[in-house]
């Protein structure tokens, strides 16, 4: 037996690898403080950026400062290697213009011993060779002069009419000539053939392959080799930085989502970080990597405020999974020659474990991609969804996939609800009625019309009991204008001065008087003491009676008018549209992000999946959530296709990891030796 769990623990471990091998990385976040500002990123994982005080400051990975020594003055840091020398432009005393300077291996500030009135560095390598040009230099009648300051101390090599801009490692340089548009290389006392004029490059690597922004706005990957360009396209945005494996980092055009380029593959980033304490912040764009894969990057929490964060790689969850069912299983072993009520303890404790992580974080989601054959618009407790057609009538899409079409003559088909029972109440255009009247599919059955006073219109929605709320359209003084059509067949409640437009499983109502601005409740024939204020646009209703919605302050809310003071939260800035009986809340938040309210705590949609498939997708809206969790959601791909989502909870990683731990320890006693009879 025991070999046989070496044998196992041997191929646990070779899939793991392989898992590694082919998925991105995960990210463990770390924000920045207020103390500097990043801008650039090293392969030892140190940040050279601007203290609050204007100058250079280096951050350790152990969390220290160091600032550069010198006197400066509207820096500009334009370079950072691996040896922790820092290049930028600053006025230094005795100048008046701003001059090329070095803080060499994290020394005091130099000047660059170049001639000229003032001058920029560009950028610097890992063998300490800096780029730039000086302004105003004596030996040019143009006035500049492009240098490259050899890191070895070798006379600088100097341009009469050649900029440079960016150079790697090998000495390679990409720049620009004052008469040509565009960008030449240079290399070895060498120019390049021809310009590129095609591409506006921003990140170079030890290769030669460029990484930037082409003219349609599309980020790419390109090398020039023997005459001949590779090029990739990558997605529709920026490309900022590239290392030497390849990888690049940037931002979508319009939605503003960082994205890295991995292995062949566009990711948003936002799939690939998920830290509890900052669940609700979404990544905006990232513009450093490194060769061991750290990022720095932008950020936006829930209500609008902006962050700085360094994202280091750690193991694939995949391969950590499979490794650690392999050392439970040695465990198991192990602990069979312990004493039974000690393995059944722990494996309580870990099953234990498991539940209060499952209660504590946020669920993790798989998604189901909608095709084309309909719009979804609602989504019940069973799972169902309903929606229109590619023939503009309603459907009903079924968990297995089947589509229910449900039957009627009418046209111009607005759905405004759908309950666990599979009905459907709406709007249409109908024959022989000059307005839209509501209408109602009880159970997935025939179209039924709604009649009551009034010459139109209009179904609002329906609860899981069946009652259907709506009110008129017609002309004052023709009838009722709003209704309650019970589903227990009992009279019909009409209201002479109120329309309903939300009612929950209690048969609680949230409408508007016509003399009001805001909404006011009704229940049991009484009207709510309070009124909201105009202010407040309530979306959402659950059986508690909590509202969701947002209000003209631009943010989304979750209100409860129970006791003194009322139960008011905020939860992101911008929209909320859905809450379920859990208090679990949907939405978007700005930069169009689909946000999750969930046990009080806010959470970025695109944090809680990561699949391999949709790797560059990004949710921009959710507006429907169930009982279950289940979520309705919109989102954009890399391109900026459209396509609407399911998206279905699934047990957290670590609640598997740790119930395949409680599975495994209980499994032991099985292999304990049972005593042979005598």
């Amino acid at each position: 037996m025991l070999k046989f769990a070496r044998m196992l623990l041997a191929v646990l471990a070779l899939l793991a690898c392989a898992a590694h091998a082919q998925n991105a990385p995960t990210y463990q976040a770390f924000k920045f403080d207020g103390r500097f500002t990043p801008q650039f990123l090293n392969d030892l994982g140190q940040v050279a950026g601007v203290g609050q005080d204007g100058r250079p400051v280096i951050w350790h990975p152990d969390g220290s400062l160091q600032p550069l020594a010198g006197s400066v003055s509207q820096l500009t840091i334009t370079g950072f290697n691996n040896q922790g020398t820092v290049v930028g432009n600053a006025v230094i005393p005795g100048y008046s213009l701003p001059q090329p300077v070095v803080w060499r291996n994290g020394g005091a500030v130099e000047r660059l011993p170049l001639q000229g009135l003032g001058g920029y560095t560009e950028g610097v390598n890992n063998r300490g060779d800096i780029i730039g040009y000086m302004a105003g230099a004596s030996n040019t009648g143009l006035g500049q002069v492009g240098f490259i300051q050899w890191g070895d101390g070798s006379a600088p090599q100097l341009f009469d009419d050649y900029f440079p801009h960016m150079i790697n490692d090998q000495g390679f340089v990409l720049g620009r000539r004052s008469d040509e548009y565009g960008t030449r290389s240079w290399q070895d006392g060498i120019f390049g053939e021809s310009s590129i004029d095609d591409l506006n490059i921003r990140a170079l690597n030890n290769k030669g392959r460029m990484a930037g922004t082409h003219d349609s706005m599309h980020a790419f990957s390109a090398i020039d080799m023997a005459g001949q360009r590779e090029f990739q396209d990558l997605w529709s945005g920026t490309a900022a930085d590239i290392n030497d494996a390849g990888s690049i980092v940037g931002e979508t055009e319009y939605t503003l989502h960082a994205m890295l380029w991995y292995r062949e593959r566009a990711y948003n980033l936002d799939h690939l970080w998920d830290e509890a304490s900052y669940s609700g912040w979404t990544l905006l764009n990232a513009w450093a990597i490194n060769e061991n894969g750290a990022i720095l990057a932008n950020a936006l929490d829930p209500l609008g405020d902006y962050g700085k964060f360094l994202l280091s790689p750690v193991p694939e969850p995949q391969a950590a999974m499979l490794l650690l069912a392999g050392l439970l299983l040695l465990a198991a072993l192990w602990l069979a020659q312990q004493k039974s009520g000690i393995r059944l303890a722990s494996s309580s404790l870990l099953v234990l474990l498991a539940c209060n992580a499952q209660a504590q974080e946020a669920p993790a989601y798989r998604a189901l991609r909608f095709d084309g054959q309909f719009a979804p618009q609602f989504l019940n407790d069973a799972g169902q969804v309903a929606g229109i057609g590619q023939d503009g009538k309603p459907v009903i899409w079924r968990p297995d996939g089947s589509l229910l079409h449900l039957p009627g003559i009418a046209g111009h088909f607005s759905l405004t609800g759908f309950n666990n029972q599979g009905t459907v109440v709406g709007n249409v255009t109908i024959p022989g009625f000059s307005q839209s009247q509501p209408v109602v599919w009880r159970n997935g059955g025939a179209m039924e019309l709604l009649t009551f006073a009034g010459s139109g219109g209009y179904a609002s929605g329906l609860n899981n009991r069946g009652d259907i709320i709506g009110f008129s359209s017609g002309e004052p003084g023709t009838g009722p204008i709003g209704f309650i059509e019970w589903a227990d067949g009992s009279a019909p409640q009409r209201f002479d001065d109120y329309r309903p437009r939300l009612i929950n499983d209690s048969g609680m109502v949230i409408g508007s008087h016509t003399g009001e601005f805001g909404v006011r409740s009704w229940q049991d024939g009484v009207f709510g003491e309070y009124h909201l204020a105009y202010d407040y646009d309530v979306r959402a209703l659950n059986s508690e009676g909590r509202l969701a919605g947002f209000q003209d302050n631009g943010n989304a809310f979750t209100l409860l008018m129970r006791g003194e003071p009322w139960e008011h939260r905020e939860l992101w800035s911008d929209y909320a549209y859905d809450i379920n009986d859990a208090g679990s809340v949907v939405g978007e938040t700005e930069y169009r992000r689909a946000m999750l309210w969930y046990q009080d705590q806010p959470y970025a949609l695109d944090r809680l999946w990561n699949e391999e498939q949709y790797a560059g997708w990004m949710l921009q809206s959710a507006w429907n959530i169930n009982a279950s969790g289940q979520i309705l959601a919109r989102g954009a791909n890399e391109w900026d296709a459209n396509a609407n989502f399911l998206l279905s909870p699934v047990p957290e990683p670590a609640q598997g990891a740790l119930l395949l731990a409680g599975l495994a320890l209980l499994g032991s006693l099985r292999l304990r030796p049972g005593r042979r009879s005598a």
